[in-house]
Protein backbone atom coordinates (compact mmCIF):
# COMPACT_ATOMS: atom_id res chain seq x y z
CA UNK A 1 0.00 0.00 0.00
CA UNK A 2 3.09 2.51 0.66
CA UNK A 3 4.22 2.34 -2.24
CA UNK A 4 1.34 2.35 -4.54
CA UNK A 5 0.77 5.49 -2.07
CA UNK A 6 4.65 7.11 -3.06
CA UNK A 7 3.88 6.03 -6.85
CA UNK A 8 0.74 8.15 -6.68
CA UNK A 9 2.70 11.03 -4.84
CA UNK A 10 5.48 10.77 -7.38
CA UNK A 11 2.96 10.72 -10.47
CA UNK A 12 1.00 13.71 -8.85
CA UNK A 13 4.52 15.48 -8.09
CA UNK A 14 5.75 15.25 -11.69
CA UNK A 15 2.24 16.27 -13.08
CA UNK A 16 2.60 19.20 -11.12
CA UNK A 17 5.97 20.47 -12.05
CA UNK A 18 4.88 19.64 -15.41
CA UNK A 19 2.27 22.21 -15.34
CA UNK A 20 4.05 24.41 -13.28
CA UNK A 21 6.88 24.36 -16.09
CA UNK A 22 4.34 24.45 -18.94
CA UNK A 23 2.38 27.56 -16.76
CA UNK A 24 6.04 29.61 -16.65
CA UNK A 25 6.36 29.04 -20.40
CA UNK A 26 3.29 30.35 -21.68
CA UNK A 27 3.68 33.38 -19.36
CA UNK A 28 7.06 34.32 -20.53
CA UNK A 29 6.55 33.64 -24.41
CA UNK A 30 7.59 37.13 -26.41
CA UNK A 31 3.97 36.35 -28.25
CA UNK A 32 0.67 37.15 -27.08
CA UNK A 33 -1.40 34.00 -25.75
CA UNK A 34 -5.17 33.98 -25.59
CA UNK A 35 -7.25 30.60 -25.01
CA UNK A 36 -10.83 30.39 -25.14
CA UNK A 37 -13.10 27.15 -25.39
CA UNK A 38 -14.56 25.71 -28.65
CA UNK A 39 -17.68 27.96 -27.95
CA UNK A 40 -15.54 31.19 -28.05
CA UNK A 41 -15.52 31.67 -23.91
CA UNK A 42 -12.02 33.18 -22.74
CA UNK A 43 -10.17 30.50 -20.84
CA UNK A 44 -6.99 32.38 -20.21
CA UNK A 45 -4.25 34.94 -21.53
CA UNK A 46 -1.42 35.43 -20.58
CA UNK A 47 1.32 38.27 -19.10
CA UNK A 48 2.34 39.54 -22.62
CA UNK A 49 -1.41 39.93 -24.23
CA UNK A 50 -2.21 41.98 -21.10
CA UNK A 51 0.47 44.03 -21.53
CA UNK A 52 -0.17 44.16 -25.56
CA UNK A 53 -4.10 44.91 -25.49
CA UNK A 54 -3.99 47.08 -21.91
CA UNK A 55 -6.33 44.94 -20.62
CA UNK A 56 -6.04 42.55 -17.32
CA UNK A 57 -7.12 38.97 -17.35
CA UNK A 58 -9.92 39.34 -14.84
CA UNK A 59 -11.48 41.38 -17.33
CA UNK A 60 -11.65 38.59 -20.07
CA UNK A 61 -11.86 35.10 -18.21
CA UNK A 62 -15.56 33.22 -18.44
CA UNK A 63 -16.30 35.99 -21.15
CA UNK A 64 -17.82 34.79 -24.41
CA UNK A 65 -15.85 36.27 -27.88
CA UNK A 66 -19.22 37.09 -29.34
CA UNK A 67 -20.05 39.64 -26.31
CA UNK A 68 -16.34 40.80 -25.79
CA UNK A 69 -17.34 42.00 -29.38
CA UNK A 70 -20.61 43.16 -29.17
CA UNK A 71 -19.51 45.50 -26.19
CA UNK A 72 -16.48 46.79 -28.23
CA UNK A 73 -13.52 45.00 -26.38
CA UNK A 74 -12.81 44.20 -29.91
CA UNK A 75 -13.12 44.89 -33.44
CA UNK A 76 -13.34 41.42 -34.64
CA UNK A 77 -11.45 37.99 -33.20
CA UNK A 78 -9.84 35.34 -34.84
CA UNK A 79 -11.94 32.82 -32.39
CA UNK A 80 -14.92 33.51 -33.53
CA UNK A 81 -13.25 33.77 -37.14
CA UNK A 82 -12.33 29.92 -36.69
CA UNK A 83 -15.61 28.66 -35.41
CA UNK A 84 -17.33 29.69 -38.29
CA UNK A 85 -14.97 28.33 -41.04
CA UNK A 86 -13.00 25.27 -38.59
CA UNK A 87 -9.82 25.85 -39.82
CA UNK A 88 -7.27 28.41 -38.68
CA UNK A 89 -7.92 32.16 -39.00
CA UNK A 90 -6.03 35.49 -38.84
CA UNK A 91 -7.72 38.73 -37.94
CA UNK A 92 -5.80 42.29 -37.04
CA UNK A 93 -8.02 44.34 -34.69
CA UNK A 94 -8.44 47.28 -32.79
CA UNK A 95 -8.87 46.73 -28.96
CA UNK A 96 -11.00 48.91 -26.66
CA UNK A 97 -7.65 50.47 -25.43
CA UNK A 98 -6.77 51.60 -28.93
CA UNK A 99 -3.96 48.91 -29.47
CA UNK A 100 -3.60 47.25 -33.16
CA UNK A 101 -3.43 43.41 -32.75
CA UNK A 102 -2.84 40.82 -35.34
CA UNK A 103 -3.96 37.45 -33.81
CA UNK A 104 -3.71 33.70 -35.74
CA UNK A 105 -5.86 31.62 -34.17
CA UNK A 106 -5.99 27.78 -34.53
CA UNK A 107 -8.48 25.19 -33.86
CA UNK A 108 -7.74 22.12 -31.54
CA UNK A 109 -10.10 19.35 -32.29
CA UNK A 110 -11.22 16.27 -30.23
CA UNK A 111 -11.73 12.57 -31.59
CA UNK A 112 -14.88 13.46 -32.75
CA UNK A 113 -13.99 16.01 -35.21
CA UNK A 114 -15.44 19.10 -32.71
CA UNK A 115 -13.38 22.33 -31.34
CA UNK A 116 -12.27 21.66 -28.09
CA UNK A 117 -9.82 25.01 -27.78
CA UNK A 118 -8.67 27.61 -29.86
CA UNK A 119 -5.32 29.12 -29.35
CA UNK A 120 -4.31 32.26 -30.20
CA UNK A 121 -1.51 33.63 -30.86
CA UNK A 122 -0.82 37.52 -30.60
CA UNK A 123 0.92 40.63 -32.16
CA UNK A 124 1.27 44.55 -31.41
CA UNK A 125 1.22 46.46 -34.15
CA UNK A 126 0.27 49.43 -32.28
CA UNK A 127 3.38 50.37 -30.29
CA UNK A 128 3.77 53.71 -32.30
CA UNK A 129 0.72 53.67 -34.44
CA UNK A 130 -0.12 56.82 -35.23
CA UNK A 131 -3.99 57.80 -35.26
CA UNK A 132 -3.16 61.28 -37.31
CA UNK A 133 -1.69 59.14 -40.21
CA UNK A 134 -2.78 61.45 -43.14
CA UNK A 135 -3.98 60.15 -46.84
CA UNK A 136 -4.82 62.13 -50.33
CA UNK A 137 -7.19 59.35 -51.36
CA UNK A 138 -9.69 57.42 -49.46
CA UNK A 139 -10.03 54.47 -51.79
CA UNK A 140 -9.31 51.58 -49.64
CA UNK A 141 -10.82 48.09 -49.99
CA UNK A 142 -10.97 47.76 -46.16
CA UNK A 143 -12.00 51.08 -45.31
CA UNK A 144 -14.47 50.54 -41.98
CA UNK A 145 -13.27 49.76 -38.68
CA UNK A 146 -9.96 51.05 -38.56
CA UNK A 147 -8.92 49.14 -41.55
CA UNK A 148 -9.15 45.66 -39.52
CA UNK A 149 -9.19 42.68 -42.26
CA UNK A 150 -9.03 38.69 -42.29
CA UNK A 151 -8.16 36.01 -44.18
CA UNK A 152 -7.62 32.25 -43.85
CA UNK A 153 -5.31 31.02 -46.96
CA UNK A 154 -2.18 29.89 -46.35
CA UNK A 155 -0.96 32.72 -49.49
CA UNK A 156 -1.86 35.27 -47.46
CA UNK A 157 0.02 33.80 -44.17
CA UNK A 158 2.89 33.62 -46.50
CA UNK A 159 2.12 37.74 -47.59
CA UNK A 160 1.60 38.94 -44.13
CA UNK A 161 4.69 36.80 -42.38
CA UNK A 162 6.85 39.18 -45.53
CA UNK A 163 5.55 42.04 -44.42
CA UNK A 164 6.42 41.59 -40.80
CA UNK A 165 9.97 40.52 -41.43
CA UNK A 166 10.03 43.87 -44.04
CA UNK A 167 8.32 46.01 -41.48
CA UNK A 168 12.14 45.73 -38.82
CA UNK A 169 14.45 47.16 -41.69
CA UNK A 170 14.03 50.57 -43.51
CA UNK A 171 14.48 48.87 -47.00
CA UNK A 172 11.97 50.50 -49.75
CA UNK A 173 9.06 47.96 -50.58
CA UNK A 174 7.26 47.56 -54.34
CA UNK A 175 3.79 45.75 -53.66
CA UNK A 176 2.33 44.17 -56.52
CA UNK A 177 -1.05 43.16 -57.16
CA UNK A 178 -4.23 43.49 -59.24
CA UNK A 179 -6.23 46.17 -58.30
CA UNK A 180 -8.61 45.30 -55.26
CA UNK A 181 -6.23 42.90 -53.51
CA UNK A 182 -5.70 45.59 -50.27
CA UNK A 183 -2.44 46.47 -51.42
CA UNK A 184 -2.90 49.87 -49.38
CA UNK A 185 -3.88 47.60 -46.33
CA UNK A 186 -0.63 45.42 -46.60
CA UNK A 187 1.49 49.31 -46.84
CA UNK A 188 -0.46 50.21 -43.52
CA UNK A 189 0.27 47.33 -41.58
CA UNK A 190 4.00 47.31 -42.49
CA UNK A 191 4.41 51.23 -41.20
CA UNK A 192 1.89 50.27 -38.51
CA UNK A 193 4.41 47.36 -37.50
CA UNK A 194 7.75 49.35 -37.86
CA UNK A 195 10.02 51.28 -35.96
CA UNK A 196 9.15 54.46 -37.59
CA UNK A 197 7.72 57.79 -35.71
CA UNK A 198 6.40 59.43 -38.05
CA UNK A 199 3.21 59.75 -39.94
CA UNK A 200 1.55 57.50 -43.20
CA UNK A 201 1.52 59.48 -46.37
CA UNK A 202 -0.69 57.79 -48.95
CA UNK A 203 -0.51 59.44 -52.17
CA UNK A 204 -2.04 57.90 -55.35
CA UNK A 205 -0.37 59.01 -58.27
CA UNK A 206 -2.43 58.23 -60.67
CA UNK A 207 -5.59 60.45 -58.91
CA UNK A 208 -3.90 64.00 -58.97
CA UNK A 209 -3.19 65.71 -62.08
CA UNK A 210 0.19 66.06 -63.95
CA UNK A 211 0.57 69.87 -62.95
CA UNK A 212 -0.23 69.23 -59.40
CA UNK A 213 1.63 65.87 -58.59
CA UNK A 214 5.32 67.75 -58.71
CA UNK A 215 3.79 70.28 -56.15
CA UNK A 216 2.41 67.48 -54.13
CA UNK A 217 5.16 65.45 -53.49
CA UNK A 218 8.22 67.71 -53.11
CA UNK A 219 6.47 70.73 -52.04
CA UNK A 220 6.98 74.43 -53.61
CA UNK A 221 8.29 77.85 -51.90
CA UNK A 222 6.62 81.25 -52.01
CA UNK A 223 5.55 82.72 -55.25
CA UNK A 224 6.86 79.71 -57.11
CA UNK A 225 3.81 79.74 -59.74
CA UNK A 226 0.78 81.46 -60.08
CA UNK A 227 -1.84 79.84 -57.76
CA UNK A 228 0.80 79.11 -55.04
CA UNK A 229 0.10 79.89 -51.14
CA UNK A 230 2.55 83.09 -50.24
CA UNK A 231 3.95 81.05 -47.46
CA UNK A 232 4.56 77.90 -49.41
CA UNK A 233 3.89 74.56 -49.08
CA UNK A 234 5.69 71.50 -47.77
CA UNK A 235 5.34 68.16 -49.86
CA UNK A 236 4.18 64.43 -49.00
CA UNK A 237 8.25 63.68 -48.50
CA UNK A 238 8.63 66.67 -45.96
CA UNK A 239 5.04 65.48 -44.13
CA UNK A 240 6.41 61.74 -43.95
CA UNK A 241 9.87 62.64 -42.46
CA UNK A 242 10.58 59.70 -39.99
CA UNK A 243 7.66 58.19 -41.14
CA UNK A 244 6.21 55.91 -44.12
CA UNK A 245 5.53 57.72 -47.73
CA UNK A 246 2.99 54.95 -49.82
CA UNK A 247 3.08 55.67 -53.41
CA UNK A 248 -0.05 53.85 -55.10
CA UNK A 249 -0.46 53.22 -58.80
CA UNK A 250 3.75 54.36 -59.07
CA UNK A 251 3.38 53.63 -62.62
CA UNK A 252 1.66 56.12 -63.66
CA UNK A 253 4.04 58.69 -62.79
CA UNK A 254 4.97 60.78 -65.64
CA UNK A 255 9.10 59.90 -66.57
CA UNK A 256 10.18 63.40 -65.81
CA UNK A 257 8.95 63.29 -62.20
CA UNK A 258 10.57 59.35 -62.19
CA UNK A 259 14.24 61.00 -62.32
CA UNK A 260 13.00 63.61 -59.57
CA UNK A 261 11.92 60.49 -57.46
CA UNK A 262 14.91 58.88 -58.08
CA UNK A 263 16.84 61.40 -56.85
CA UNK A 264 14.91 62.31 -53.74
CA UNK A 265 15.08 58.50 -52.78
CA UNK A 266 19.06 58.19 -53.65
CA UNK A 267 20.16 61.42 -51.58
CA UNK A 268 17.65 61.13 -49.02
CA UNK A 269 16.85 65.09 -49.83
CA UNK A 270 14.28 67.27 -51.13
CA UNK A 271 14.45 70.47 -52.86
CA UNK A 272 10.77 72.18 -53.28
CA UNK A 273 9.89 74.00 -56.56
CA UNK A 274 10.96 77.38 -56.82
CA UNK A 275 13.46 76.64 -54.16
CA UNK A 276 17.16 75.88 -53.63
CA UNK A 277 17.54 74.60 -50.12
CA UNK A 278 17.88 70.76 -49.90
CA UNK A 279 15.82 69.61 -47.07
CA UNK A 280 16.78 66.19 -45.70
CA UNK A 281 14.35 63.68 -45.28
CA UNK A 282 14.39 59.93 -43.66
CA UNK A 283 11.19 58.31 -45.27
CA UNK A 284 10.71 54.55 -45.91
CA UNK A 285 9.45 54.22 -49.26
CA UNK A 286 6.61 51.86 -49.85
CA UNK A 287 5.29 52.09 -53.79
CA UNK A 288 2.55 50.05 -55.37
CA UNK A 289 1.09 48.80 -58.90
CA UNK A 290 -1.11 46.67 -60.47
CA UNK A 291 1.27 46.74 -64.05
CA UNK A 292 4.34 44.94 -64.85
CA UNK A 293 7.10 47.19 -64.12
CA UNK A 294 9.54 45.07 -65.83
CA UNK A 295 7.38 45.59 -69.09
CA UNK A 296 7.22 48.87 -68.85
CA UNK A 297 10.90 49.34 -67.94
CA UNK A 298 11.58 46.68 -71.44
CA UNK A 299 9.62 49.51 -73.31
CA UNK A 300 11.07 52.27 -71.75
CA UNK A 301 7.96 54.06 -70.02
CA UNK A 302 9.65 53.62 -66.75
CA UNK A 303 13.08 53.95 -65.62
CA UNK A 304 15.15 51.15 -64.71
CA UNK A 305 17.28 52.61 -61.84
CA UNK A 306 13.90 53.77 -60.54
CA UNK A 307 12.96 50.19 -60.30
CA UNK A 308 15.44 49.07 -58.67
CA UNK A 309 15.56 51.31 -55.96
CA UNK A 310 11.54 50.04 -55.12
CA UNK A 311 11.98 46.91 -55.85
CA UNK A 312 14.53 46.11 -52.61
CA UNK A 313 11.85 43.60 -50.98
CA UNK A 314 8.95 42.87 -53.39
CA UNK A 315 5.60 41.44 -52.14
CA UNK A 316 3.66 40.29 -54.53
CA UNK A 317 -0.49 39.72 -53.18
CA UNK A 318 -2.55 36.98 -55.25
CA UNK A 319 -5.49 37.79 -56.66
CA UNK A 320 -8.73 36.58 -54.46
CA UNK A 321 -9.36 33.77 -57.20
CA UNK A 322 -5.79 32.16 -56.14
CA UNK A 323 -6.87 31.97 -52.43
CA UNK A 324 -10.79 31.14 -52.00
CA UNK A 325 -9.98 29.99 -48.59
CA UNK A 326 -10.39 33.53 -47.78
CA UNK A 327 -13.50 34.61 -49.65
CA UNK A 328 -16.21 33.28 -46.73
CA UNK A 329 -13.96 34.61 -44.06
CA UNK A 330 -14.42 37.77 -45.78
CA UNK A 331 -18.13 37.58 -46.37
CA UNK A 332 -18.51 37.01 -42.40
CA UNK A 333 -16.28 40.07 -41.55
CA UNK A 334 -17.62 42.37 -44.11
CA UNK A 335 -21.24 40.94 -43.04
CA UNK A 336 -20.56 41.98 -39.38
CA UNK A 337 -19.31 45.64 -40.29
CA UNK A 338 -22.40 46.53 -42.65
CA UNK A 339 -25.05 44.82 -40.35
CA UNK A 340 -23.20 46.67 -37.18
CA UNK A 341 -22.71 50.09 -39.40
CA UNK A 342 -26.88 50.09 -40.97
CA UNK A 343 -27.63 48.29 -38.19
CA UNK A 344 -29.23 45.45 -40.14
CA UNK A 345 -29.17 41.36 -38.92
CA UNK A 346 -29.14 40.29 -42.38
CA UNK A 347 -27.28 36.57 -43.08
CA UNK A 348 -26.32 34.11 -46.00
CA UNK A 349 -27.83 30.89 -46.54
CA UNK A 350 -25.27 28.27 -47.63
CA UNK A 351 -25.99 28.57 -51.53
CA UNK A 352 -24.91 32.03 -51.53
CA UNK A 353 -22.15 31.60 -49.75
CA UNK A 354 -21.02 28.53 -52.35
CA UNK A 355 -22.41 30.96 -55.45
CA UNK A 356 -19.61 33.32 -53.89
CA UNK A 357 -16.76 30.76 -53.69
CA UNK A 358 -17.25 29.83 -57.18
CA UNK A 359 -17.25 33.84 -58.68
CA UNK A 360 -14.41 34.91 -59.80
CA UNK A 361 -14.23 38.51 -58.14
CA UNK A 362 -12.24 40.15 -60.98
CA UNK A 363 -12.67 43.34 -59.05
CA UNK A 364 -10.85 41.48 -55.77
CA UNK A 365 -11.22 42.04 -51.79
CA UNK A 366 -12.86 45.63 -53.15
CA UNK A 367 -15.63 43.79 -55.59
CA UNK A 368 -16.17 40.97 -52.97
CA UNK A 369 -17.14 44.23 -50.26
CA UNK A 370 -19.34 45.93 -52.92
CA UNK A 371 -21.29 42.93 -53.58
CA UNK A 372 -21.65 42.43 -49.54
CA UNK A 373 -22.78 45.90 -48.92
CA UNK A 374 -24.73 46.08 -51.69
CA UNK A 375 -26.59 43.06 -51.04
CA UNK A 376 -26.93 43.92 -47.48
CA UNK A 377 -28.38 47.51 -47.92
CA UNK A 378 -30.76 46.77 -50.83
CA UNK A 379 -32.11 43.21 -49.61
CA UNK A 380 -35.60 43.54 -48.15
CA UNK A 381 -35.48 39.66 -46.75
CA UNK A 382 -32.97 39.23 -43.51
CA UNK A 383 -31.85 36.17 -45.55
CA UNK A 384 -29.82 37.04 -48.38
CA UNK A 385 -30.48 33.79 -50.96
CA UNK A 386 -29.63 32.42 -54.05
CA UNK A 387 -31.50 34.49 -56.46
CA UNK A 388 -30.68 37.79 -54.70
CA UNK A 389 -27.03 37.11 -55.40
CA UNK A 390 -27.52 35.81 -59.26
CA UNK A 391 -28.96 39.47 -59.75
CA UNK A 392 -26.68 41.19 -58.21
CA UNK A 393 -23.71 39.61 -59.73
CA UNK A 394 -25.76 39.46 -63.50
CA UNK A 395 -25.40 35.12 -63.38
CA UNK A 396 -27.93 34.68 -65.58
CA UNK A 397 -25.75 33.03 -68.02
CA UNK A 398 -23.01 31.28 -66.35
CA UNK A 399 -20.86 27.96 -67.55
CA UNK A 400 -23.78 27.62 -70.69
CA UNK A 401 -26.91 27.94 -68.16
CA UNK A 402 -29.30 30.65 -69.31
CA UNK A 403 -31.95 31.86 -67.09
CA UNK A 404 -33.37 34.39 -69.51
CA UNK A 405 -36.73 33.97 -69.95
CA UNK A 406 -37.31 31.66 -67.02
CA UNK A 407 -36.61 32.34 -62.99
CA UNK A 408 -33.71 32.71 -60.82
CA UNK A 409 -34.31 30.11 -58.61
CA UNK A 410 -34.40 27.55 -61.31
CA UNK A 411 -31.23 28.65 -62.74
CA UNK A 412 -29.42 28.66 -59.52
CA UNK A 413 -30.16 24.85 -59.31
CA UNK A 414 -29.31 24.21 -62.92
CA UNK A 415 -25.88 25.79 -61.87
CA UNK A 416 -25.28 24.07 -58.50
CA UNK A 417 -25.90 20.52 -60.80
CA UNK A 418 -23.69 21.27 -63.20
CA UNK A 419 -21.29 22.77 -60.62
CA UNK A 420 -21.60 19.26 -58.35
CA UNK A 421 -21.10 16.95 -61.78
CA UNK A 422 -17.84 18.67 -62.82
CA UNK A 423 -16.64 18.07 -59.30
CA UNK A 424 -17.29 15.38 -59.09
CA UNK A 425 -16.14 14.00 -62.67
CA UNK A 426 -12.45 15.41 -61.45
CA UNK A 427 -11.92 14.41 -58.31
CA UNK A 428 -14.51 10.86 -58.47
CA UNK A 429 -15.05 11.36 -55.01
CA UNK A 430 -17.74 13.15 -52.71
CA UNK A 431 -14.50 14.05 -50.03
CA UNK A 432 -12.82 15.76 -53.04
CA UNK A 433 -15.47 17.19 -54.59
CA UNK A 434 -16.70 19.13 -51.71
CA UNK A 435 -13.42 20.37 -50.48
CA UNK A 436 -13.44 21.80 -54.58
CA UNK A 437 -17.00 23.22 -54.16
CA UNK A 438 -15.76 24.79 -50.94
CA UNK A 439 -19.02 23.44 -48.76
CA UNK A 440 -18.97 20.36 -46.38
CA UNK A 441 -19.04 16.37 -47.46
CA UNK A 442 -22.45 16.33 -45.63
CA UNK A 443 -23.82 19.31 -47.74
CA UNK A 444 -22.37 17.91 -50.53
CA UNK A 445 -24.43 14.67 -50.12
CA UNK A 446 -27.29 16.12 -48.74
CA UNK A 447 -27.84 18.23 -52.65
CA UNK A 448 -26.99 15.70 -54.30
CA UNK A 449 -30.00 13.44 -52.99
CA UNK A 450 -32.04 16.57 -53.33
CA UNK A 451 -31.60 16.75 -56.93
CA UNK A 452 -31.79 13.01 -57.43
CA UNK A 453 -28.52 12.79 -59.52
CA UNK A 454 -26.75 9.50 -60.39
CA UNK A 455 -23.52 9.37 -57.99
CA UNK A 456 -22.36 6.83 -60.60
CA UNK A 457 -23.51 7.74 -63.60
CA UNK A 458 -21.84 10.86 -63.42
CA UNK A 459 -18.45 9.21 -62.83
CA UNK A 460 -18.60 7.48 -66.07
CA UNK A 461 -19.90 9.86 -68.26
CA UNK A 462 -17.88 12.40 -70.42
CA UNK A 463 -20.15 14.76 -70.30
CA UNK A 464 -22.32 16.23 -67.77
CA UNK A 465 -25.78 14.99 -67.86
Amino acid sequence: MTNKLEKLELQLYKANTTIEMLNDIIENLSDGIYLTDGEGTTLRVNRTYEKMAGLKEKELIGKNMKDLVKEGYFSESASLQVMRIKAPATVMYTVKTGKKLLAKGVPVFDDEGNIKLIVNNVWDLTEIYNLESQTLNQEMPFDKKDKDFVFHSEAMDKVVELALKASKVNSNILILGESGVGKDVIAKLIHDASSCRGGFIKINCAAIPEHLLESELFGYEQGSFTGAKKEGKPGMFELADKGTIFLDEIAELPIHLQAKLLRVIQEKEVIRIGGTKQISIDTRVIAATNRDLEEMVRKGSFREDLFYRINVVPIKIPPLRERKEDIIPLIHYFTNVFNKEYHFDKRFTQGTLDLFYRYGWKGNVRELQNVVERLIVVTDKKIVEEEDVVEILNLKNIGGISAKGGNLKEAVKQLEIKLIKDALKIHRSTRGAAKKLGIDQSTLVRKIKKYKLNYDAILHQDDAL
